[in-house]
């Protein structure tokens, strides 16, 4: 079947994508300039968006579970019935701690979202034109976030911004209940092995690891490294949105370019798109219309690194059965790395300032670069010759 034979049949699945990712936007980009509106330092801001992730980590690990007994439908409607009402309560009080709870549930519910939307895609994809339907999601994705941003410029109180963003994510259980649409056979529950999936696809892991740490990094702590250069609300939502622009940019070129000559070129393509983006900002002091280029380019460069991790891990899937599981533990070492970014980001900009910011990126994307290059070769046992990973710097 086509790509857009596949996408078609799953059209209830991309709109409430939408409505998904669009309100999610809203919680994750706004928490930084709540919070900073506030007087709170960055390495508060670190920590409070970590609590996001930590849930991230306990969802990945436990959603499975819930989606083999109820089903993905189902389980979709859990997870936005919870999101929704934790997004709003964040109206009823200040208190920090208690923000930290709603953000983990927030997380728990999120990660739980990715594993019932990217389990179903794995399904329903071979291994020839997966990046271009990975790819399709993915600008779903960043269109829809890049949406959600915008409404910050709007400069709409935070009361308003929580509960807008409890309704989009509410709403995003109404297509997949509307419009007829076969989901995927129940998964087996089965535990997560993250060193043999590592012994399986290493590249993978370790891409979708740093794809965690720099993505969520991104959203998390961009606001405030725009703020801390005494910048307002609107220029935080030009920045992010255009560096979400870019990734879509990206998303509509990269799925072909990896289905063509590889996942491993189109890592290193992708990491030096970043790498060198974030050299300007060292060596010049880029005016804000320059840095909304520059913020782009970095998109480009970072935002299909998920995309093609998971895509790399699927090639060498023998078994088809295990697709669930396999997607499960890249998305673990995803929403690993998406723990670490803001609170090490926290604490690099509470010293260094933006500098942290700065050095951050290109102290990782470089590693990525050095990494995917010399990659040891491991798989020669396990890894059969699929489309997608046979050509141009592969193994």
């Amino acid at each position: 079947m086509s790509p857009k034979k596949i996408i078609k049949s799953m059209t209830a699945l991309f709109a409430s994508m939408a409505f998904l990712f669009a309100g999610n936007a809203l919680i994750v980009t706004s928490i930084g300039v709540v919070l900073k509106e506030r007087g709170e330092g960055p390495l508060v801001v670190g920590i409070i968006s970590s609590c996001f992730f930590i849930g991230g980590l306990i969802g990945t690990i436990s959603a499975h579970k819930i989606i083999s007994k109820i089903g993905h439908i189902r389980s979709f409607g859990l997870f936005g019935a919870i999101f929704g009402i934790s997004a709003m309560l964040h109206t009823i009080s200040n208190n920090l701690i208690f923000w930290a709870i709603l953000r983990f549930l927030i997380g728990v519910c999120y990660y739980g979202f990715l594993m019932v939307i990217e389990s179903w895609l794995n399904e329903k994809s071979k291994n020839a034109i997966r990046s271009r339907i990975l790819g399709f999601y993915e600008i779903v994705f960043y269109l829809s976030f890049g949406i959600g941003t915008l409404i910050i410029a709007l400069n709409l109180s935070r009361h308003n911004v929580f509960i807008l963003s409890a309704a989009l994510i509410l709403f995003s259980s109404l297509p997949l209940n509307l419009i007829k649409i076969k989901e995927p056979i129940l998964p087996a529950s089965s535990p997560i092995s993250i060193p043999k999936i590592f012994d399986i696809a290493p590249l993978a892991i370790i891409t979708s690891f740093i794809a965690g740490i720099l993505i969520n990094g991104f959203f998390s702590m961009a606001p405030l490294f725009i703020l801390l250069q005494k910048f307002n609300n609107q220029a935080v939502s030009y920045f992010t949105f255009c560096g979400i622009l870019g990734g879509f940019f990206a998303q509509t070129i990269m799925g072909t370019i990896s289905d063509k000559l590889g996942r491993k070129f189109a890592i290193i393509t992708c990491s030096s798109i970043g790498f060198f983006t974030m050299l300007v900002f060292i060596f010049f002091k880029p005016c804000l219309y320059i840095q909304y280029c520059l913020s782009f380019l970095l998109g480009m460069g970072i935002f299909c690194l998920y995309a093609l991790a998971l895509a790399r891990a699927n090639d060498v899937l023998v078994i088809k059965n295990k697709g669930v599981e396999l997607g499960r533990g890249v998305l673990f070492c995803y929403s690993l790395g998406s723990l670490f970014g803001p609170l090490i980001l926290g604490f690099l900009m509470q010293y260094f300032n933006t500098k942290g910011f700065i050095w951050f990126y290109i102290s990782l994307l470089g590693f990525l670069i050095l990494f995917t290059i010399n990659r040891p070769h491991i798989l020669s046992k396990k890894f059969n010759k699929k489309p997608g990973n046979m050509v141009m710097l592969d193994d």
